[in-house]
């Protein structure tokens, strides 16, 4: 046990970018965040992943080959992410990321045209719950298309907030 009391800062200290219907962007909750690795030439286990940890929109996302991300708006207690962890048979690994990443929504009608100022990928051509990692800037993203003209960009924490101000710089002639 420590004698330092933990103290919980937001990784983003910025307030959400109040632009107009072209674009707007703010800080999603950390909520939860497991990377899950499959074995090398296992099978796909998307649909499995779905039954442990939900079928929701977006809950999980290709992050790689036979690599997903689960993601959730709402924490997961350690007792029920060991559960679902063990639902997973030995099929696949799982990495609790939820202290290690955040996550960042952006909107509007815009939003592709922003995006498309510091990343190669082809948003526009993401079909809707589709995942690419990608560069923005100098950071890697994972970037998502949630619906027509809103994407969520997780990334290591560390580099939040300098992806919130690169995006907000992307943004600033929409504002």
């Amino acid at each position: 046990m420590s004698d330092f009391e933990l103290i919980h800062r937001p990784a983003i200290a910025t307030v959400s970018v109040r632009g107009s219907t072209a674009f707007s962007m703010k800080a999603l909750p950390e909520g939860t965040l497991v990377h899950i690795l499959g074995k090398p030439g296992g099978e796909d286990l998307e649909a499995t992943l779905g039954n442990v940890f939900g079928n929701g929109a977006n809950t999980v996302r290709t992050f790689g080959p036979g690599q997903w991300l689960v993601v959730k708006d709402a924490p997961t207690g350690h007792a029920d992410l060991q559960a679902a962890f063990e639902k997973l048979g030995g099929k696949a690994f799982a990495v609790d990321q939820t202290h290690g990443r955040i996550r960042i929504e952006v909107s509007g009608t815009s939003v592709a045209t922003v995006l498309a100022k510091g990343t190669a990928v082809d948003v526009e051509g993401l079909a809707i719950g589709q995942s690419a990692m990608t560069m923005v800037g100098h950071l890697s993203v994972h970037l998502t298309r949630c619906a027509a003209n809103r994407f969520e960009l997780t990334v290591l924490r560390g580099f939040g907030q300098s992806l919130w101000d690169e995006i907000a710089d992307m943004s600033v002639d929409l504002r």
